[in-house]
């Protein structure tokens, strides 16, 4: 309503001098006047129609409604044309045609109330305005055969008036269309502003155009000219929300695009520039932030590295000493005196794999792992398990075989394969009861020999099997003899790879499980030489 009053003066000059002009012609020839505001409402209502039907693949799903007022437009407007036709006057039909064209007035305008209180059950519901499509056309149809064939009620009687059907019919109209503004103002969320306002106006439009249409006694009378000005306004809003949102927005939006596409690729020109500004502060802070986690990563290593060594030192002591005593050099020893030194022996023997593990998975980190390769003779690697893990087994009442292979030499560095052996038959005593058994074996499949460690423990678990070379992992079985570091099966898996082997293990909770160290037999391809692999 804003708009309207703001209007510029020569718009308004032109709105009431049509309005003049229309007003007189009807006092000197009404029948030209009806017909000029009939053909304009005919007209505006196929024109929804038809921009309807072209843009009904455009539409968004907000605007729905649009595309069903086209379809109910388009009775509309064809009752209205027959209605213009049927005026009396016209002869177009034979006979007094009063009753005929009122017949024809009323049928659209109950279409148009209904198809208003339609729209805000259709905003919130669109899944519905298919049904609704197919039933407009339907029932006009039925409604114009029913005023032929002489079914429908009279609304006009020449020399009497407007029968009670024509007038209760518009307080009927009025009524839905005074229900139809109530409910689209309160669901004008769902609509454009615009086009909320140019629906009540409408509303509002053609409640004035049906109480005037309750007066006339003739159809060339005064109220019945002021109803339909009435109608050509409300005809008008609707035009207005046809062309202006679905014919001319589109083209408003194009020009402003247009007008301020420069200005507009600037501005988003500046905002990527700034984007890609922080977007490099990122990176920067990022590479800062990943060289002093590389670097101290890299003091981790050398610090665990440096003390590890160190603790070495005293351990080798502690096992030497506890040799000489066991070999009586400084006297004789009781059983007793003897059983504990093998105590401290042991115990100094599982502290010292243990910190032989440790630095070497810091080497690994730090990259200054070494791997020496030759060929080796399993055997003697295998009786060297024997020697330094029997007396550890015995002690916690373990049965440990060890047997002897016929298989030829591997290629690889002998001191990390007795390693990687002695961390798994180790590992096997930590899992296994008294009475147990562990037994270790090799065997040939292909160009790789197999080391297998087989125990007759707990068993691994089907969740922690896949992770069980992982650093940090270790198992967590309640029967499980003490913890580990969780670096034993890790640092076996690393050097089983860097002398181009690997490992595997099949286990099965309650029954046991089997450790295989996979090596690549020694060849003339890999014999040219030690090779010394950095990492």
């Amino acid at each position: 309503m804003e708009r309207m009053l703001k209007l510029p003066v020569t718009k308004a000059a032109i709105v009431v001098s049509i309005i003049a002009v229309l007003v007189t012609m009807s006092f000197y020839n009404f029948l030209l006047f009806h017909t000029l505001v009939e053909l304009f409402s005919v007209l505006v209502a196929f024109g929804i129609a038809a921009i309807a039907f072209h843009t009904s693949q455009l539409t968004e799903e907000r605007n729905d409604f649009l595309n069903f007022f086209g379809v109910a437009y388009l009775c509309i407007g064809f009752l209205d044309l027959l209605h213009t036709l049927a005026y009396d006057g016209m002869g177009v039909f034979p006979g007094n045609t009063a009753n005929l064209a009122t017949q024809l007035w009323i049928i659209p305008r109950y279409i148009e109330a209904f198809t208003f209180l339609a729209v805000p059950f259709l905003m919130a519901n669109p899944g519905r305005r298919i049904r609704i499509h197919y039933l407009i056309p339907v029932i006009s149809l039925v409604l114009l055969a029913s005023v032929f064939a002489g079914i429908f009620p009279d609304s006009f009687i020449p020399g009497e008036g407007l029968t009670p059907f024509k007038i209760i019919s518009e307080y009927i109209i009025s009524t839905i269309l005074l229900i139809s503004g109530i409910l689209i103002w309160r669901n004008k969320e769902k609509f454009d502003k615009e086009v909320v306002k140019y629906l009540l106006l409408a509303c509002g439009a053609t409640i004035l155009a049906e109480l005037s249409f309750t007066f006339y006694v003739s159809v060339y009378g005064f109220s019945n000219m002021v109803g339909h000005l009435f109608n050509v306004a409300s005809y008008y809003f609707i035009y207005v929300i046809m062309i202006r949102k679905k014919l001319l927005e589109p083209y408003e939006v194009i020009n402003d695009l247009y007008q301020n596409l420069d200005k507009k690729v600037k501005v988003r020109t500046r905002e990527l520039e700034v984007a890609n500004m922080r977007l490099a502060q990122g990176q920067r802070r990022l590479s800062q932030l990943n060289e002093k986690l590389g670097e101290s990563n890299r003091l981790k290593s050398e610090f665990t590295a440096t003390m590890t060594h160190e603790l070495r030192t005293p351990l080798t002591s502690v096992v030497a000493f506890c040799e000489l005593m066991l070999d009586e050099v400084s006297g004789p020893i009781t059983p007793e005196q003897r059983e504990n030194l093998l105590d401290i022996k042991t115990s100094a023997q599982q502290l010292m794999v243990l910190v032989n593990d440790i630095l070497d998975m810091a080497k690994h980190e730090a990259g200054s792992l070494r791997i020496h390769k030759e060929k080796v003779d399993l055997n003697d690697v295998l009786r060297m398990v024997r020697r330094s893990m029997s007396a550890i087994a015995h002690q916690n009442g373990i049965s440990l075989d060890v047997e002897k292979t016929t298989l030829p030499f591997v290629y690889g560095d002998r001191d990390r394969i007795q390693q990687m052996v002695v961390n798994l038959v180790a590992n096997a005593i930590k899992f296994t009861k008294d009475g147990g058994r562990i037994t270790v074996s090799a065997n040939g499949e292909g160009d790789f020999a197999i080391i297998s460690v087989q125990d007759t423990g707990i068993g691994i678990s089907p969740e922690l099997l896949p992770h069980i070379f992982e650093k940090f992992r270790q198992g967590d079985h309640p029967k499980q003899r003490r913890k580990g570091t969780g670096l034993g099966l890790a640092l076996v898996k690393t050097l089983a790879e860097l002398q181009d082997g690997k490992v595997a293990v099949d286990s099965e909770v309650g029954e046991g499980s089997c450790f295989k160290i996979y090596l690549p037999f020694a060849s003339e391809q890999n014999e040219t030489g030690s090779i010394s692999k950095a990492l």
